[in-house]
């Protein structure tokens, strides 16, 4: 090794002034080119070795004010002692030095790096001797974050583990910790990676593009950048971050990361902030030493076997809808946490004979009162309850208690405001550009693209992300009317035809299927459920139809509507209305069906379930409590799996209010309390006997050896607003239902059954007239 006087170096050792400027404010093309150590190739080499230049830009060497030279040496491996850098301008020292040829390797080809990415370690250190620790150069880790083969997926639309490689992850280089982080943006000018460890400065860290492999290899739309920080107790876990994006129009803007696995705490309930920042996380189950312990072992094996040999449908589900940050608060109206409701969550869904419930707002919103369905984090858990671990302690807290967890899954929009990721590289980047398509004005959201495949891959990867990080065991995706269909919620002249001259969304409904598809070849047993509200043939698997989606299950709304308006009327309009409550009989074989009383009929003025009840008549109290059970009884005794939004078990008198807890001392009334043991009682009966589960999805099937239909009318009684009907499956116990939902009492009334009312004799054959 020989030094080189400055005096001696060869012209453009040091880095131009044209350079420096951009450098200083962020808008340098290739920061990696000039940065960290590079052979001057315009330089011959001789015996003695060739020219390399040391270039150590950092913010930490001096502040833009200071003007003395701060020292500065270059440690290189196995040489000492160190040797003096010069100082360029603030934050930049450089060296040049004769070494051997092959000091340095040529560069690497990205066509070699494996997934996961490669790095050559730099074979210097930066010392200054007022510090403990040497300075690590982010530019001196040469190499690659991204595999190509995991570009190519990612550019086809189906990269499953995209959230393994884009977002931040905490990796060890050499010894040496640090966060590597890429992100796509492929009409930004520049980016860098700011948060709370460079002071949200733009110049320290900017992120280099990838291009791909080959000769004529393209800018992929692709940033990366790894920043060391060297000991794993240096890593800034916990502090904030987000991507500094210089746009084609010249503006800067600071953007979250969409792949990122923890957000910031919103620090306004009521409003959307200006600005969300992403979180480095130390939950990162996929990088991290040691993971989150689960111990749902059995009950995760169970349900692969299910899902396997395709018994998962046919299993009992009993749904309890619940939004975890209205469910159940402190004495003081505080929030809980994941880990802090666990306890009283488990043990009241238990005590209701609820199998499943389905979480309301896992994916993190900036927004409280959105309800979750305007998500920003789609990796991210609601940050405003716990850490990622803590909602995992809660979901392992209810396998243990063999209580399956679905999640609200928003596939068909996302948050719109400037704290999410909206025209994130300064144009449409995840949601299409043309307004008629890109917008959801009822809403107020953005529209995903469907079309583009880095859009795709980042949705399905979400999906495949929490059933791996947090065993979700089943998806609701909302909204998936106002994906298939393109003119959903507009007038003619707001939305654009598919190539086809047609409503459908194509390139949304293909997306559909991929999920779904997705999901059982790597999570068998995860239930998809899809809340569509349409007649589109084919939501569910259940039939043969060429416009299939595939998914498991179907909300049924038009039940729930139909069903709702009968029992809102006074019961002598009730007979002429009778048919909203046996029109559903028409089509139940159709798809496969959950029955749900969910959220969106208890809120937004449309009055809690019992103020439903004969609303038009202005019942009495007691009157409305004995038509909720017969609705109760109903529902779970019909074809279809029941879901019930939280506080109905009790009769909660006021609204769902999402910035409110549950009124529990109601259910404490002697009245609302029997309510609430009838409906355990109800799903008791429903888990317990499996007419009420096994034959929803074939109705009109026969079974034998008793030869009738799964579900068969007994009794429809317009004028005495009575209904009755049977539920068989095979040799078991058929199950009677009889409603009366008019407002008179019934003596005398006769109904003829199919079977004696004696018990069942000994092998299961019973005396009756099919």
């Amino acid at each position: 090794m020989a030094i080189v006087p400055v005096t001696e170096w060869p012209e453009g050792a040091s880095l131009g002034d044209a350079e420096v400027d951009a450098l200083h404010v962020a808008h340098h093309a290739q920061p990696r080119q000039v940065l960290g150590c590079h052979r001057l190739k315009s330089h011959e080499s001789n015996e003695e070795g060739d020219l390399f230049v040391f270039r150590v830009w950092h913010q930490s060497l001096e502040r833009d004010w200071e003007a003395e030279d701060l020292e500065v040496l270059l440690q290189l491996e196995g040489v000492s002692p160190p040797v003096p850098m010069r100082r360029r301008c603030a934050w930049l020292y450089e060296a040049v030095l004769r070494l051997p040829a092959d000091w340095i390797p040529d560069e690497d080809d990205a066509a070699q790096a494996p997934v996961g990415g490669v790095l050559r370690l730099p074979r210097y250190q930066v010392l200054i001797p007022e510090q403990d620790h040497p300075l690590h150069d982010a530019f001196g880790y040469v190499g690659f974050l991204l595999a190509e083969v995991e570009i190519d997926q990612f550019q086809s639309g189906h990269f499953l583990h995209v959230a393994d490689a884009l977002g931040c992850h905490c990796v060890c280089a050499g010894g040496v910790y640090g966060l590597r982080f890429a992100t796509w943006a492929p009409r930004a000018v520049f980016v860098s990676v700011v948060g709370d460890w460079n002071n949200w400065d733009g110049r320290a860290c900017p992120m280099a593009k990838r291009f791909r492999a080959g000769k004529d290899g393209g800018f992929c739309g692709l940033w990366e950048i790894f920043v060391p920080f060297g000991e794993l107790s240096d890593v800034p876990f916990g502090q904030k971050y987000g991507f500094k994006i210089h746009t084609l129009a010249g503006t800067d803007l600071v953007k979250m990361d969409p792949y990122a696995q923890e957000m910031e705490v919103p620090s306004d309930l009521y409003h959307s902030p200006v600005f969300n920042a992403s979180v480095i996380s130390s939950c990162d189950d996929s990088y991290r030493a040691k993971p989150f312990e689960w111990s749902d072992e059995a009950w995760m094996q169970a349900r692969e076997e299910r899902g396997q040999v395709n018994t998962a449908l046919l299993q009992p589900m009993a749904i309890y809808e619940v939004h975890l940050s209205s469910f159940r608060r402190g004495a003081n109206g505080e929030l809980m946490n994941y880990r802090d409701m666990a306890k009283q969550l488990v043990e009241h869904v238990k005590a209701l004979n609820f199998n499943w419930v389905e979480l309301m707002a896992l994916a993190h919103h900036p927004f409280q009162g959105s309800w979750g369905y305007q998500v920003s984090g789609y990796y991210s858990c609601y940050s405003l309850l716990g850490s990622p671990d803590d909602l995992k302690y809660l979901i392992n807290q209810l396998h243990e208690a063999k209580i399956g967890v679905i999640m609200d899954f928003v596939p068909a929009h996302f948050c719109k405001d400037a704290c999410s990721f909206g025209d994130f590289d300064g144009t449409a980047t995840f949601e299409y550009e043309d307004p008629r398509e890109g917008e959801q004005r009822q809403w107020g959201t953005k529209v995903f693209n469907f079309r583009r495949n880095e859009v795709r891959s980042f949705l399905l990867g979400a999906a495949l992300f929490w059933a791996d990080r947090y065993h979700i065991d089943g998806f609701r995706c909302d909204a998936v009317s106002s994906m298939i269909y393109r003119n959903f919620g507009k007038s003619e002249g707001e939305w654009i035809r598919n190539e086809h001259g047609g409503d459908s969304n194509l390139e949304a409904v293909s997306l559909l299927r991929e999920l779904n598809n997705s999901m059982k070849e790597f999570w068998p047993g995860v239930i998809m459920i899809a809340e569509e509200s349409t007649a589109w043939e084919g939501v569910t698997s259940l039939r043969p139809a060429s416009s299939s989606l595939g998914f498991d299950l179907k909300w049924d709304l038009g039940w729930m509507n139909d069903t709702l308006i009968y029992l809102e009327e006074p019961a002598w309009n009730k007979p002429s209305n009778h048919d909203k409550l046996t029109w559903r009989a028409t089509y139940m074989q159709n798809e496969r069906y959950v029955v749900p009383l969910s959220h969106d009929e208890v809120a937004n003025m449309k009055g809690s379930m019992i103020e439903k009840m004969g609303k038009k008549e202005n019942l009495g109290f007691y009157e409305r409590v004995r038509l909720l059970c017969a609705l109760y009884g109903y529902q779970a005794s019909g074809c279809g799996r029941p879901l019930l939004f939280m506080g109905q078990e009790y009769g909660q008198g006021r609204e769902w209010n999402c910035y409110q807890s549950l009124d529990w001392h109601e259910g404490e009334e002697p009245v609302r309390r029997g309510l609430c043991v009838w409906l355990s009682d109800l799903m008791a009966v429903y888990k317990c006997h499996k007419p009420l589960h096994m034959g929803d999805d074939q109705p009109h099937q026969r079974q034998f050896p008793v030869g009738c239909k799964s579900f068969e009318w007994v009794e429809n009684n317009p004028g005495a607003c009575v209904i009755a009907f049977c539920r068989h499956w095979k040799g078991e116990r058929p199950v009677m239902t009889i409603c009366n939902f008019g407002s008179q009492y019934h003596h005398g009334y006769t109904i003829g059954s199919p079977y004696w009312g004696g018990p069942c004799p000994a092998g299961g054959k019973r005396d009756h007239q099919p």
